[in-house]
């Protein structure tokens, strides 16, 4: 059974709905879905308690309207779609390997931790580590598209390790740090401190980020390689749209790492 989840008030404490994904709720009956039991602050709580429910498109679980408070929003989906009409809280999307995750709103700590496939985008803004290892772990995104159409707290892309961010707003603070693989692109500006113990991947820029110590200006190049990227990842051909040509820093080269800083530069040469 594919459902819609309208909340029937605010939420008092904060509500867990990690595994809560449309390959879940298939095949069970309406019943089966409103006893499903949800961590809800201190206790369990019947799904059917908080939400009331419906049956929606299949593969797609909807939640009508959103909260603060709702945690793991997403998380571990594999395939199918989740739909949240408003913010959610923190985790949402940790450990996907697959499907669709669209948030109307903003998002908590951790958006897409731990991710290895799938897409998520936010209208809104990201808390802090997006992208970033879920807690205990050594390494961060692995794959997959994250699309922030507002602005992300610090630490975006921590540890990343594949897959691609972009972030159409800012960037908060020690962005990318001890990046290891992946792409992190920003329109916005970054906050001090991107790229603080980047071993390797790329950032992407339109203004000159306050980077950590350590990179090395290695002049300006063109950006023909990068445009053949955008034209496999549609989601960065808007960003790099206008721009020709772009500076190049290495870094962070204090801790031996080779990763690149692109700093695009428009102009009106034509595309390659």
């Amino acid at each position: 059974m594919s459902v819609v989840l309208r909340l029937k008030a605010p939420l008092a404490a904060r509500l867990d709905l990690e595994g809560l994904t449309p390959a879940a709720l298939a095949g069970k009956a309406p019943a089966e879905v409103e006893a499903i039991a949800l961590p809800h602050g201190g206790r369990s709580v019947a799904l059917g308690e908080l939400f009331a429910i419906r049956a929606g498109t299949e593969g797609r679980l909807v939640l009508e309207g959103g909260d603060a408070r709702l945690d793991g929003v997403g998380a571990g989906l594999a395939a199918g779609e989740i739909l949240v009409e408003g913010d959610v809280g923190a985790h949402a999307g940790r450990g996907m390997a697959g499907g669709v995750l669209r948030i109307g709103g903003h998002a908590g700590d951790e958006l897409a931790a731990g991710l290895t496939g799938g897409r998520i985008e936010i209208d809104g803004n990201a808390g802090a580590r997006a992208g970033a290892a879920p807690s205990g772990a050594r390494r961060g995104m692995a794959g997959g598209v994250v699309l922030i159409r507002g602005h992300a707290g610090e630490r975006a892309g921590e540890r990343q390790r594949g897959g691609l961010i972009l972030i159409e707003g800012d960037a908060g603070a020690e962005a990318a740090t001890d990046m290891i693989a992946g792409t992190l692109a920003v329109g916005g500006r970054f906050a001090p401190g991107a790229g603080r113990g980047m071993k390797r991947g790329t950032l992407i820029a339109r203004a000159t980020p306050d980077l950590a110590e350590g990179f090395a200006d290695t002049g300006t190049h063109d950006l023909v390689a990068l445009r053949l990227i955008a034209r496999r990842v549609p989601d960065l051909a808007g960003l790099i749209a206008a721009a020709v040509r772009a500076r190049r820093l290495v870094g962070d080269r204090l801790q031996g790492g080779l990763g690149e800083v692109l700093v695009l530069e428009e102009g009106a040469a034509s595309p390659a």
